[in-house]
């Protein structure tokens, strides 16, 4: 008797990409098969897991183009955990991925990297800016309690320390814990911006001159209407400020605290996913193809 032969599933491509715009980073980085993709021309490529995929915890990731070399690059940062009464972290170790030599590349930094999620980042890597020609983190040192933001240069290949506004004043807590304050670094009109939500009332810190401290200013300030987990993460050229709420949606807002829009994009939950700002390109991307996977 002869057996029957499985039914392959073919799912179409715009369905699969709306799957993957729904999983958290934490799922996506399981995933078999990663793809760096352009939204604006469905060019992709699919990138080699790193050498350390098993054996460590991703803390960071970002993303960004070397003009020099005309090259696009993965940076992941990541470290071992290891359980125990009193929690131990391993220093950030980072790695490097060039499309157009399509290899990973251990990057060797002289700083010490003690390095781990400030109290409120959501589930899986942090995701970088990328702005001045490096990629920004907002990170805790887990020996001093610090948060503040840690920055690698594409072109010396280092890292440096930015420090937060005197003022910011983030609370530590502990990971797991409940909490009604939010944080995290966002592109405000070209500058490096902080921002913090808290008891519906949002404040948004620009750095005027880049890694000048002094020139930290309390740009944006003001109280909105009730919306679950608000959290900035593009400033309009007229001045609004777009965001994502934890129910499901994006939202924009005025200066003045006062809900201009409200959409829908699902059932997709702040604490399940992330949601960064691309420029729109019709460029293509060494080694890309629009063929399905």
């Amino acid at each position: 008797m002869a057996k029957k032969k499985k039914k392959s599933v073919h799912l179409p491509h715009e369905v699969i990409t709306e799957i993957l715009l729904r999983l958290p980073a934490k799922t996506l980085v399981r995933c078999r098969s990663i793809y760096l993709w352009n939204p604006s021309t469905g060019i992709h490529r699919k990138i080699p897991i790193a050498s350390n995929h098993n054996t460590s915890k991703l803390l960071l990731c970002g993303f960004a183009y070397d003009t020099i070399a005309d090259d696009y690059l993965v940076v992941l940062g990541s470290y071992k955990y290891i359980v125990t009464l009193d929690p131990v972290y391993s220093p950030v170790n980072l790695e490097i991925f060039s499309l157009r030599a399509n290899k990973w590349k251990q990057i060797e930094v002289a700083a010490y990297l003690p390095y781990r999620k400030t109290a409120n980042s959501v589930e899986g890597p942090i995701v970088g800016l990328f702005l001045n020609g490096s990629i920004h983190w907002l990170v805790c040192n887990y020996e001093t309690g610090e948060n503040f933001i840690t920055s690698f240069d594409l072109k010396e290949m280092r890292m440096s320390e930015i420090a937060l506004p005197d003022d910011f004043c983030m609370e530590l807590e502990l990971y797991y814990s409940l909490s009604s304050i939010d944080y995290d670094l966002f592109e405000f009109c070209g500058h490096i911006s902080a921002w913090k939500v808290e008891m519906q009332t949002i404040e948004i810190w620009v750095m005027q001159e880049y890694k000048v401290h002094s020139s930290w200013t309390k740009t944006v300030h003001f109280s909105y209407d009730p919306a679950p987990s608000f959290n900035p993460i593009y400033f309009t050229n007229c001045g609004d400020i777009v965001g994502t709420v934890g129910d499901g949606g994006l939202v924009k807002f005025n200066d003045k605290g006062v809900m201009l829009e409200y959409r829908s994009y699902g059932d997709c939950f702040f604490e399940r996913s992330q949601m960064v700002v691309y420029t729109e390109s019709l460029l293509s991307f060494p080694g890309g193809t629009t063929d399905q996977p």
